[in-house]
């Protein structure tokens, strides 16, 4: 059963017109898709954005007039308008229509049913009540026409001509066509190849359902699977990190050891130094006092006192050659390492572009 809004157009939201069947199988209505394809240069299916026509050369009308019309749709439409109207007798003014008659297609109130059904020319048709009619039992119900006299019921159909007609048009106007058959029998025709067209369709719907099923596990174990990779790179850049780690303070205490050692010798030959200085002014203090304030026998005994004394120091300031000794550099053991990695890392991605090549 069609929903409401399957019979309405996606680009409209109206309910369709002349409906156009798209390669994708989507329908709109006629002028929606004349219009669509005059907005865009490339015209594709609103709805899933498959092209319209592969290649136009004409206009957008005689391309979109190329295109089968659905004429089941169509009457579907028709017939939910005609349910859709006030349910008013068509004979009566004004009085509620509880049936309607489903070859005719009009609804009746229960008087003028009861009519209906005895006039020689309705007896036979089916009239229900209104509420429990859908749109596609009435559209089934709907009489046979012929193409020239609307009135009349259709007995033929030429397949030259794609029209059905009454008998009087097969006299008249198809006495020459080469395939008129009955109607009965192109619709049995016509039903054998939609039976067997569902079933073509119904296989193929199985097998495609089967073959995305397929591609969306494959997708999913793409997924698992990348996943994996990345907790595996992630582990390995992990390894690798903490090898550099590792590198880095090993490299760090070798550039330190030397350091520290001649920091040691140059600490201790300051400390001694300072000492020294200290010494030094100390005396140079002593002498500079006993010149300003003693008398002279005193000096000269001082003078002595602290002669001896500054002979006794260690006056010199001369650096020892541990001093000017530069500390062993590892900055190059250093660049050394960084190029040893960088060919390694050269080198792999030198094999996978040759393993992607394959």
């Amino acid at each position: 059963m069609a929903e409401s809004h399957e019979r309405e157009c996606a680009v409209c939201t109206n309910d369709l017109t002349t409906p156009k069947i798209l390669p994708c199988g989507h329908v709109l209505c006629r002028e929606c898709v004349i219009t669509w394809m005059d907005s865009k240069p490339d015209a594709w299916c609103p709805l899933c954005r498959c092209p319209i026509v592969e290649q136009s050369d004409g206009s957008s009308s005689d391309t979109v007039d190329a295109l089968p019309t659905d004429f089941v749709m169509e009457a579907l439409v028709e017939s939910a308008r005609v349910l859709s109207k006030d349910h008013l007798c068509c004979v009566c003014e004004d009085v509620r229509a509880d049936f309607i008659c489903m070859q005719c297609q009009v609804m009746l109130c229960s008087s003028c049913t009861k009519v209906h059904s005895k006039l020689p020319a309705t007896r036979s048709h089916d009239v229900e009540s209104v509420s429990t009619v859908t749109p596609e039992r009435l559209a089934a119900s709907r009489p046979a026409l012929c193409a020239d006299h609307g009135d009349k019921h259709a007995e033929y159909f030429c397949r030259e001509h794609r029209l059905a007609f009454c008998s009087a048009c097969k006299t008249n106007k198809h006495k020459v066509c080469l395939e008129v058959n009955y109607l009965e029998d192109e619709i049995k025709s016509a039903q054998n190849s939609l039976t067997n067209l569902t079933k073509n369709l119904v296989e193929a719907e199985q097998k495609l359902e089967q073959a995305i099923g397929q591609v969306t596990s494959r997708l999913q174990e793409v997924d698992v699977s990348e996943q994996e990779d990345m907790a595996q790179v992630d582990k390995s850049c992990g390894r690798l990190q903490k090898l550099v780690e590792d590198v880095c303070k090993e490299l760090k205490d070798k550039c330190r050891k030397p350091h520290l050692k001649i920091r040691k010798s140059l600490c201790d030959i300051k400390t001694g130094l300072c000492n020294r200085l200290v010494k030094v002014t100390s005396h140079k203090h002593i002498v500079t006092r006993v010149t300003a304030l003693s008398q002279r026998p005193a000096l000269i005994h001082m003078t002595q006192a602290v002669r001896d004394r500054v002979n006794s120091l260690d006056l010199s300031a001369d650096l020892h050659q541990v001093v000017w000794v530069k500390p062993l550099s590892h900055g190059e053991c250093c660049q050394e390492v960084v190029r040893r990695i960088e060919n390694v890392v050269r080198m792999w991605k030198q094999e996978q572009i040759v393993s992607e090549s394959w």
